[in-house]
């Protein structure tokens, strides 16, 4: 699983390596602001809790990289 956000933005790239470049930076952008956002809810209602298990039930949530990544190229060849 993942640790930060940057290893979860690093292997959405990875998983969208044949997609246009923007589409990339749309995805990587909106799931850093998404992850950041969840971050400071989770550690507002759980202060305990550490950033690899707060990221752990996020990305739940959100999908894998794999997922998004799907989810994106469906979008963009929808459009």
């Amino acid at each position: 699983m993942f640790n930060t956000i940057q290893e979860y933005l690093e292997a959405l790239k990875n998983e969208m390596k044949d997609a246009d470049l923007a589409l990339i930076q749309d995805a990587q952008a909106d799931a850093r602001e998404h992850f950041s956002t969840a971050l400071i809810a989770a550690r507002e209602s759980t202060p305990d809790l550490n950033e690899a298990d707060a990221l752990k039930k996020i990305i739940e949530e959100y999908g894998t990289p794999e997922e998004t990544a799907s989810a994106y190229r469906e979008v963009e060849r929808r459009t």
